[in-house]
């Protein structure tokens, strides 16, 4: 989907953005707005504006974002997209670390393609028997003794809704004796059956994230499983931050086709995480 805002040429935002996308009415199963929205509200503010972060793309947060393109000389439309990043006071904790699992040779292809047109410097990960652990150590290193991670965006296959694949590639797509050889792999992918035993791994994690982080899979259909939905806030409350995941087919890896499912720390809200940024400086 072309769109010619925040940019020159008919550019490609959805395609070509920074690393993080916002379009005026995002919005997940139970609620409209997300937490990638509570994190431009953040940057916005530093930039002198008194938003309430609530995670809502409502008409303030709107007129913020066209007010501040304007005041840089960009286009007067509401989508955040590659240029409207770059001139965020961005600071310090919006560190975002892309891992792709290039098990399939679209991962490899393609997404690394828009990762990379993004300005990101994804982590390749594939095939591998310990993928899991990789990927903390990985993300661990990119984010830096001093970084702390705005975004961690895994894209990967979701084979059937059931998988946060890390690098075992596509299994659906495999033969039946391949599948099952696969399943035994499971320090390579994240699920519901095997959390317990991947959780003090993953854990390692939790003191990367700034206080407003949050994780992405971008995986199909992850977010339509009562399981993975059990997984995912699994995961949010070992690390302590917003766990999102696409409902049906996903195709780009900047931003989620669709509706998607987020699980808050705690069962909590969207409401309830954006409290804790009302009233503080960040």
């Amino acid at each position: 989907m072309m769109h010619p805002s925040d940019g020159s040429g008919g550019e490609s935002v959805y395609e070509e953005a920074i690393v993080i996308i916002v379009r005026p009415g995002e919005h997940s199963i139970h609620c409209i707005g997300c937490p990638r929205v509570a994190l431009i509200q953040i940057l916005l503010n530093r930039a002198g504006n008194t938003l309430k972060v609530d995670g809502d793309f409502g008409g303030k947060t709107r007129a913020a974002v066209v007010n501040f393109k304007r005041s840089h000389g960009l286009p007067r439309d509401p989508v955040v997209g590659p240029h409207t990043w770059r001139k965020f006071p961005l600071g310090d904790n919006t560190k975002v670390v892309d891992v792709v699992d290039i098990g399939d040779p679209v991962m490899s292809g393609s997404r690394i393609h828009s990762l990379r047109q993004a300005g990101g410097n994804p982590i390749r990960l594939g095939l591998m028997c310990a993928g899991v652990e990789q990927m903390v150590t990985d993300v661990i290193r990119q984010a830096g003794s001093y970084g702390k991670v705005a975004l961690l965006r895994i894209t990967g296959h979701g084979n059937l809704g059931r998988w946060f694949t890390v690098s075992v590639g596509d299994v659906v797509d495999s033969k039946p004796k391949d599948q099952k050889v696969l399943a035994t792999e499971y320090h390579s992918y994240i699920d519901w059956g095997h959390i317990d035993e991947l959780a003090p791994t993953l854990s390692r994690l939790k003191g990367y994230f700034a206080p407003y982080g949050m994780m992405e899979h971008h995986g199909c259909s992850l977010g339509s499983r009562m399981h993975t939905r059990l997984l995912m806030h699994r995961l949010a409350d070992l690390w302590g931050v917003p766990v999102s995941a696409g409902v049906g087919m996903q195709y780009g890896a900047l931003y989620f086709d669709g509706q998607f499912f987020t699980a808050y720390p705690n069962h909590g809200t969207l409401e309830t995480w954006s409290k804790q940024f009302r009233d503080a400086c960040y």
